[in-house]
């Protein structure tokens, strides 16, 4: 079983500047999950694959954005 960490996460994030480019094409739903779920350390507001892939989770319905707290 493999043990994964926020601090993992953050880690390899914030090295692979790449990663964090958004995709050619809009994120299915199964993709934003997966992609919330790695990009939890990063801000939606400067980390573009993150914000994404929660505007895909907003559109199916599947997010509502709090109004008092930034993305």
């Amino acid at each position: 079983m493999t043990t994964n960490s926020i601090a993992m996460h953050h880690s390899i994030a914030t090295t692979n500047q790449e990663g964090h480019q958004p995709p050619a094409v809009p994120f299915t739903i199964e993709q934003s999950h997966s992609v919330m779920q790695f990009h939890v350390a990063c801000r939606a507001t400067r980390c573009q694959r993150k914000a994404a892939a929660l505007e895909s989770l907003i559109e199916a319905g599947r997010v509502v954005p709090s109004a008092s707290k930034p993305r």
